[in-house]
């Protein structure tokens, strides 16, 4: 019997599926398949690539696009592990995450859902500063990401994901129907997941309307969890803050600086790479850097503008409106820091 199946979701990321499956290749622990979807991939590329892989201990089943949390659940319907590890198709694990979830989950039968600590790469690497779990926690944001292992017989007593949840936060309704089964968390105290940022993450992000609609449609069908614990919003509500930064890139095309022409990336303590991806802009004649939205004391160790032929130019000449500048720490004592670069032309920001 097969312990542990690896369900993978691919919607045109077929250059990245081979990196994502020698993750699983390398694990310790062995009794694993792995089902890819491709849920309706329109680039060609990625039909061309899952089908060769399309053997063995992997298999791949293709569909016409209906969305995350659809091309989960046929992924789960054909795999035959009693246990479930949905991983996305640009994501990888460590190579002990399966072996030190699959024992946390036979230790204890009430054991229902099993994840880690984790790490963010690629347009930004850090660590994921995701809080310790608690019921509270979770009652207020999804805290456990979508990489989590569970036992299949749970999945299909809640009725599997669902389907509804066209616009994203699946997998946090999905944790919510296993909690109120009764079913204990578990977080593997080691970084042994790691999330991939793309540099064009921004195009896809929600609109607030559609973030309204997604976490009501998750508040009615868990009412009678979150009405147990309203106490825990209201809370929230009193101590509302900010948990993160904000760093962006303006660009200026000509018509000066605005918050419709940037790209923006969410930033914590301890973030040592940010990636901005602006090809898409035309005719750049200037950049402005703010390097977090609040107070701070931060090191610039480098900026680099990479063109598409490869070629990169180290920005050599930084301005900011820091306090003042001490051994490479600036000291910022406004919530708006601001960096320049007056020594770019015309020339280095084209391509």
């Amino acid at each position: 019997m097969v312990m542990v199946s690896v369900v993978i979701p691919c919607y045109n990321q077929g250059h990245f599926i081979n990196e994502t499956l020698n993750s699983i290749k390398v694990q310790t622990y062995g009794n694993v398949e792995t089902v890819i979807v491709n849920d309706g991939s329109t680039d060609g590329t990625t039909d061309e690539i899952l089908a060769r892989l399309d053997r063995g201990a992997v298999s791949v089943i293709r569909t016409e696009n209906r969305g995350l949390a659809a091309a989960r659940n046929t992924g789960i319907e054909a795999a035959r592990g009693k246990y479930i590890l949905p991983l996305d198709a640009d994501d990888t694990i460590e190579p002990t995450y399966i072996e030190k979830a699959v024992a946390a989950l036979d230790a204890d039968t009430e054991t229902g859902i099993v994840y880690c600590r984790a790490s963010l790469f690629g347009a930004v690497e850090t660590e994921w500063d995701l809080p310790e779990y608690s019921l509270e926690r979770m009652l207020l944001d999804n805290i456990i990401f979508c990489s989590a292992l569970f036992r299949r017989d749970d999945w299909l007593a809640v009725g599997g994901y669902d389907e509804e949840m066209i616009y994203g936060w699946e997998d946090y309704s999905f944790w919510l129907s296993l909690i109120e089964r009764g079913r204990k968390v578990y977080r593997i105290p080691e970084r042994l997941f790691n999330y991939r940022v793309a540099s064009d993450s921004m195009v896809r992000s929600r609109e607030k309307w559609q973030k309204i609609q997604m976490f009501k449609r998750i508040y009615l069908r868990h009412q009678k969890l979150f009405a147990e614990h309203i106490e825990v919003w209201i809370e929230a509500v009193l101590d509302a803050r900010d948990r993160y930064c904000t760093s962006r890139l303006y660009v200026d095309c000509g018509n000066g600086i605005s918050d419709t022409v940037s790209v923006s990336r969410k930033v914590e303590i301890g973030t040592r790479l940010v990636v901005f991806e602006i090809r898409k802009y035309d005719k750049i004649v200037a950049l402005r850097f703010d390097p977090v939205d609040t107070f701070a004391v931060l090191e610039i160790e480098q900026i680099d503008i990479i063109h598409e032929s490869g070629l990169k130019k180290r920005v050599e000449r930084i301005e900011a409106n820091e306090l003042y500048n001490s051994e490479g720490k600036m000291f910022f004592d406004t919530e708006d820091p601001q960096c320049f670069f007056p020594e770019l032309g015309e020339e280095d920001l084209r391509g």
